[in-house]
């Protein structure tokens, strides 16, 4: 009697666990390889784990997410690496990135934000603080955002420094959700995005070596589909400019976000 009055305890904690979490929705919608003004809830954690497959490279980038106040939040980005041609195979770099979302206009059934964004190299993979200048990376953005019951518009742009080099990436996305359900059902929204990136190339001057820009563009086929506050996404980033060699990458999460703590 006492293992079946046992048992039955861990059940209702965890059914009421499970209830706790699924009462509180997921709004994240946002482009999975662009930028997006959506901050996490006030005293709100989400927790993502999503994997990355670019070429041989394969990563599974753990972050965790805070919403510091209505318009701030912080990320916490920890990758491991399981195949890779930079990185050793296993914990990378930590990463931390932050957004403010300054302007914020609702209306009957829809939303326009625009937030500033910012995040570098917080810890090297050894744990020491990177300060070799050559060695720095960290990047500034800004992105706009509007939502409705139907339809999703997005855009963004960031400076990205690594080291000695720097690069330009701008994007932009469009979503739609093919059926409107109530907020309690699973929901579904399909995402087309268009990514453009300016960033350094290996000259054909074989002799010298010397470094000149170009310009990779792509398009990418996406994914969201939440069950109240939890979020599967996918998506596939193709190369639509062949000139410049670029490798398609593969892109799948798991989100999922907890009831603000404070």
């Amino acid at each position: 009697m006492k293992i079946c009055v046992s048992s039955n305890r861990w059940q209702w904690l965890l059914f009421s666990l499970i209830f706790i979490f699924l009462r509180h929705p997921i709004w994240a919608h946002e482009p999975l390889f662009g930028l997006g003004p959506h901050v996490v809830a006030q005293y709100q954690l989400a927790l993502e784990s999503e994997f990355e497959k670019e070429g041989s490279d394969l990563a599974n980038h753990l972050e965790l997410a805070y919403g510091l106040t209505p318009n701030v939040g912080i990320t916490f980005a920890l990758p491991y690496h399981f195949t890779s041609t930079e990185n050793p195979a296993g914990i990378g770099n930590l990463n931390i990135r932050g957004k403010y979302r300054f302007y914020r206009q609702d209306k009957p059934g829809a939303s326009l934000a625009f937030a500033v964004h910012a995040g570098g190299l917080l810890l090297s993979r050894d744990g020491q603080f990177l300060k070799d200048e050559g060695k720095r990376r960290y990047f500034l953005g800004l992105s706009f955002g509007y939502e409705s019951r139907r339809h999703y518009a997005f855009a963004g742009i960031r400076y990205l420094k690594n080291g000695n080099q720097y690069r330009w990436r701008y994007d932009a996305a469009y979503g739609i959700r093919p059926w409107k359900l109530e907020y309690h059902q699973p929901d579904l929204v399909l995402l087309l995005e268009w990514i453009g990136e300016n960033r350094p190339g290996i000259s054909s001057n074989i002799v010298n070596r010397s470094f000149g820009r170009k310009t990779f563009l792509s398009t990418a086929p996406g994914f969201l589909f939440s069950i109240r506050n939890v979020m599967l996404k996918g998506g596939i980033k193709i190369p639509i400019n062949f000139k410049n060699k670029q490798e398609t990458e593969y892109v799948f999460g798991l989100e999922i976000h907890l009831p603000p703590f404070q």
